[in-house]
């Protein structure tokens, strides 16, 4: 009677893209970012280091609130 329900595989493609990782260099030629959030990652972001696009934004917003150290 109840079919068990498979991964919707378009919810899974899209955890694996906003848990994908990229640099700092990447952000800066990045379309999804404007010129001054480019300017802001290129800035705060690490070199070495990767980030999700979510911990890019959350870095953009504590630059904007003053809070980047």
């Amino acid at each position: 009677m109840f079919t068990k329900k498979e991964p919707d595989s378009k919810n899974l493609e899209t955890k694996q893209i906003n848990n994908q990782k990229y640099n700092k260099a990447q952000f800066a030629e990045s379309r999804q970012f404007s010129r001054m959030e480019k300017d802001i990652l290129v800035a705060v972001l690490l070199e070495r280091e990767t980030y999700t696009m979510e911990e890019a934004q959350q870095h953009i917003l504590q630059f904007m609130n003053g809070e980047a150290q």
